[in-house]
């Protein structure tokens, strides 16, 4: 059985795509890591009465936790708003020996074994490779084929690698819940 799926990339998709894979990242937790230490300090001179350094920090930790965030959304919309690249067909063909991607230019097919990682977003499906490379689905885009293709990663996938919950609400399923064994919420 395989299911084939031909999507194409929405700038919002691609903005939530990167934050996610940037704040994942070192760089990423290391932006956290500094945002928390503003919280912190900003924190510890309102205990000490020093309301103007407290001010000072709580600007940076805006700054860092929200202001770099919708920089990178901002970059990356306006990236793919300009590229016909991007934005072009992609066409997925998940089968028994693994995803085949089929685009204008180009073709490729990768195994399961390849894949390390699934999860999801708010409106988005990732997979990576273990080259850090990845599938972007928007889930969006999907249609009726997002049961099919979330249950043919899980069945070729080790539940360890799976964190795709239902980004839509399914009949039977409550809002929220989670159909992957493995995922705690």
């Amino acid at each position: 059985m395989s299911v084939t799926v031909e999507v194409r990339l929405d700038a919002k998709s691609m903005a939530d795509f990167m934050v996610y894979h940037i704040f994942t990242g070192k760089a990423g937790i290391l932006t956290l890591v500094l945002g928390g230490l503003n919280v912190g300090f900003a924190v510890t001179f309102i205990s000490g009465g020093r309301f103007g350094l407290a001010g000072m920090f709580v600007a940076f930790a805006i700054l860092v936790l929200a202001g770099i965030p919708y920089l990178i959304r901002k970059k990356v919309m306006n990236q793919v708003e300009a590229s016909e690249r991007l934005r072009a067909p992609i066409r997925y063909i998940f089968d028994e020996e693994g995803i085949e991607t089929v685009t204008a230019d180009d073709s490729g097919k990768a195994e399961w074994a390849h894949f390390t990682k699934a999860l999801s977003r708010k409106r988005i499906i990732i997979l990576y490779d273990g080259e850090r490379h990845a599938i972007v689905l928007p889930v969006d885009e999907l249609g009726d084929q997002y049961r099919p293709v979330v249950d043919m990663i899980r069945t070729h996938m080790p539940a360890s690698a799976m964190k795709i919950r239902p980004v839509k609400n399914e009949p039977g399923m409550e809002k929220g819940a989670s159909d992957d064994q493995g995922d705690e919420q």
